[in-house]
């Protein structure tokens, strides 16, 4: 189901998303077809679609060995702690991060000068990198989870797609004098009370912001090389943590962008488990395709035109 959902993505304008919303369109949300008001029988929904609801929070904060909470889990950005997708009847304040009406948030706000030149969309087809602080971000919309993984001193985050790993120090420790420029950038983090918070500098300027402030590939945004990211993980209870950014670009934005603080909930499936996804831009080494049959071969690329 993840990975058909995330093909849809990539046939961006085609069938694909044509399908999708026409379920959007045909389907209506829990609230609208409930048993009560329409007189039917329940149905089972595939997927489980139908048990789909707003997790409690769970017992206390877990706490490491070192008294500061445990953020180590696998979190998806939504308050079911599971996948969703957006053609099923689903409640919308389950899929929702943050209430608007108790948590305003103010979209970034641009130069400007800086717009024409750092407005720019994710082109279609293109694979984008992973990278701070879009591969959580971008998850508004892809729906990916986040997986935590703490130890005294570190914490690595994990996400699906776009396939990322960062390890980031928790001691305190200082940025160096000089870092390396790479699409994680070089992230130090240090606990304020039970917030760990992840200062981060040294952002490739290839990586865009996505769903820093809109959410959307359309939305997404360029950075200069004096973007400062500061994250900030609190976990509020056994299902619930919350991550709160903050982006500060002197030559982009009027002023720092500070993010709605956006609720990520615990899988709750025991069996829920990692799924590889890579974007190849059709770069395959052409020898996969020596042993295919000259019939399937010619069905294939030329199908489309008969």
């Amino acid at each position: 189901m993840r990975g058909m959902k995330r093909r849809f993505r990539h046939c961006a304008g085609s069938a694909g998303l044509l399908v999708a919303g026409l379920c959007m369109v045909l389907t209506p949300t829990f609230a609208q077809d409930s048993p009560a008001q329409a007189g039917k029988v329940p149905q089972k929904i595939a997927g489980g679609f139908d048990k789909v609801k707003i997790l409690p929070p769970g017992a206390p904060t877990p706490r490491a060995a070192d008294g500061h909470p445990d953020l180590t889990g696998r979190y998806y950005p939504n308050m079911a702690g599971r996948m969703l997708q957006g053609a099923y009847p689903i409640d919308r304040t389950i899929t929702r991060q943050y209430d608007p009406e108790k948590t305003p948030q103010e979209n970034p706000v641009f130069r400007p000068e800086a717009v024409k030149k750092f407005e720019e969309a994710t082109p279609y087809g293109s694979c984008p990198p992973g990278g701070t602080p879009t591969s959580i971000t971008t998850q508004a919309t892809e729906h990916g989870p986040m997986e935590l993984v703490q130890k005294p001193g570190r914490l690595w985050v994990l996400s699906e797609f776009p396939q990322t790993i960062r390890m980031i120090p928790t001691d305190g420790r200082p940025h160096p004098k000089d870092p390396d420029v790479t699409f994680n950038g070089d992230s130090v983090g240090h606990w304020e009370g039970d917030t760990l918070v992840v200062d981060t500098i040294a952002i490739d300027t290839r990586m865009r912001n996505i769903s820093v402030g809109r959410p959307g590939d359309a939305y997404a945004w360029l950075h200069s090389e004096k973007e400062h990211v500061i994250e900030r993980f609190t976990r509020t209870s056994t299902n619930y943590i919350t991550y709160q950014i903050t982006v500060e670009d002197p030559v982009v934005l009027m002023k720092p962008f500070t993010s709605a603080p956006m609720s990520w909930t615990l899988a709750q499936d025991p069996n829920d488990v990692w799924t590889e996804y890579i974007c190849s831009e059709n770069n395959e080494d052409p020898d996969v395709y020596k042993n295919v049959d000259e019939k399937s071969k010619d069905e294939y690329e030329n199908g489309g035109k008969k």
